[in-house]
């Protein structure tokens, strides 16, 4: 080999080394330079200024009204920082907790007297000014009319559409130390045992309820056999005649009593505003259970029906005017019952000729003993359900989890007539799901397991099951579906299927 070749081939190795240590720096430049953009996002994330800035951007670039909130017991809030965003025909603006409600201290400053109105669209005030709302005139006449000295009075309201009775008691109770209220005044209507919905992107309501993320888009609500079915009636979830309605209300009494005594060791007080029209007697019986009859008042049925104080006559929301009556009849309470002594309320004549109308025909219709075996007139609660031939009855008796074509989620529950049948059959098919080869559906009635039923794919299924006498003996009884697995529906990655349903009977 020559000098020169050598020479050559030395130079070359050494450009090759070069370039190789070129694109080695170059990379590793690149690295760092991530690195230094991650921990720069990441820094931005920790710096409350930084951070509030941001979420202002995405929410002003946004739409909807909804974020999502990361305790699955309260599902969602309203995004934060609204200003103005249009809904119901009104403009809602939130502070930076997501409630339609004006900036205030979380932890309660001295000296301040706290009430915290808590509910769901009532109590956020759908279709009205924010201004029209019955706290923001309660909060009003609480300082027009206190006759001790005082410090600031604070009437915030607690309300977000879709909440149910869990959702709000667990919202408060989770940050109770912080808030501490001397007053909680929680509003109940007749949905408040529906699930508590999820947010979507978007800004849009999601039809999944993040409690239950495996049932998908399942959210049981009273309104689910005329959304599914394209029926006239609505579901019995309310009407505490079921295992599926009686444990729903368990839990919203539980939720509402330990709230209730926790605000009592703090030295707050607490009043369930009952709402649930047509219904006062059995909400009466199952949810004010640990309370205290001066924690409970009840708005009479005739209030939803009066149209002066609607919005319309397909909307029962309160207009301005149900707001300001509402308003007077909650005055007239905490003076009465002596539910912020630090005021020192005076009678007020006119708040209390409304309560002595409205209050006592509450009070009245609410004292009437529940029939908890009989249903409504002109409507029918059969042994069995025919998927093939639903009628409106017949389909009000699912209270959620069946679809249109009698297809299965995750979970499902319906109301049948027992009154001694003690045998249950099941027909119906698997889907053509390979994914769900011998999944298990656990067949319930009220509490009691029943049995199982094991699918196969895309194969029929007929299912017999003795019950227990005990329960074959109540008047009506929920049958539940359980399932151990689910496929995602091929037109709706959200649904989340099991099976079909040709007919559940008792005999």
């Amino acid at each position: 080999m020559s000098s020169r070749t050598a020479a050559f081939r030395a130079i070359l190795l050494l450009a090759v080394a070069c370039a190789g240590l070129a694109i080695a720096c170059l990379l590793l430049w690149l690295r760092v330079a991530a690195a230094d953009e991650r921990s720069l996002s990441e820094r931005a994330l920790q710096d409350p200024e930084l951070r509030r800035a941001a979420v202002a951007e995405l929410v002003a670039s946004g739409s909807g009204l909804w974020d999502t909130f990361p305790d699955p017991d309260v599902g969602l809030l309203l995004q934060p920082e609204l200003k103005e965003r249009p809904f119901f025909g009104t403009r809602v603006s939130t502070n930076s907790f997501g409630l339609r409600e004006r900036p205030f201290a979380l932890k309660k400053p001295a000296g301040v007297v706290r009430v915290v109105l808590l509910g769901d669209s009532f109590v956020m005030g759908q279709s009205v000014e924010a201004d029209q709302r019955f706290g923001a005139l309660l909060e009003r006449s609480l300082v027009e009319r206190a006759a001790r000295e005082h410090g600031p009075i604070e009437v915030l309201h607690f309300g977000v559409d879709t909440w149910n009775t869990v959702a709000q008691t667990t919202f408060v109770l989770r940050q109770l130390s912080l808030l501490r209220p001397d007053l909680v005044v929680q509003l109940v209507v007749r949905n408040d045992l529906e699930d508590s919905a999820g947010a979507r992107g978007f800004g849009a309501m999601a039809d999944e309820s993040p409690a239950h993320p495996e049932r998908g888009a399942g959210v049981f609500r009273a309104q689910h056999p005329i959304a599914a079915f394209g029926t006239r009636q609505p579901s019995w979830l309310a009407h505490g005649l079921d295992w599926e309605s009686r444990s729903r209300f368990e839990r919203a009494a539980a939720s509402i009593g330990r709230l209730a005594r926790a605000l009592r060791d703090l030295g707050g007080r607490y009043l369930l505003l009952d709402y649930y029209t047509g219904l006062l007697p059995v909400s009466r019986h199952f949810l004010t259970r640990e309370l205290d009859p001066a924690q409970v008042a009840y708005l009479p049925t005739a209030l939803i029906q009066d149209e002066r104080y609607r919005i319309s006559k397909e909307d029962a929301h309160w207009n301005a005017a149900g707001h300001e009556l509402v308003s007077k009849l909650v005055h007239a309470l905490v003076q009465q019952r002596g539910l912020l002594p630090r005021l020192g309320l005076p009678a007020w004549d006119e708040a209390d000729a409304l309560a002595a109308d409205w209050l006592a025909r509450g009070e009245r219709e609410a004292a009437r003993e529940p029939d908890l075996e009989r249903i409504p007139p002109r409507r029918a609660i059969g042994p069995s359900i025919d998927f093939s031939r639903l009628d409106d009855d017949a389909a009000a008796q699912v209270h959620g989890g069946i679809f249109g074509g009698a297809v299965v989620a995750p979970y499902a529950s319906m109301i049948l007539r027992a009154e001694g049948r003690r045998a249950l059959a099941i027909r119906g098919s698997a889907l053509e799901r390979r994914e769900l080869e011998g999944a298990r559906v656990e067949v319930f009635v009220d509490e009691a397991a029943a049995g199982e039923i094991t699918l196969r794919e895309g194969a029929p299924f007929e299912a017999g099951f003795t019950l227990p006498e005990a329960v074959a003996k109540r008047t009506f009884v929920s049958v539940r579906l359980v399932s151990s697995d689910y496929a995602y529906d091929s037109g709706n990655l959200r649904l989340h299927v099991v099976c079909r349903l040709r007919s559940v009977e008792l005999r």
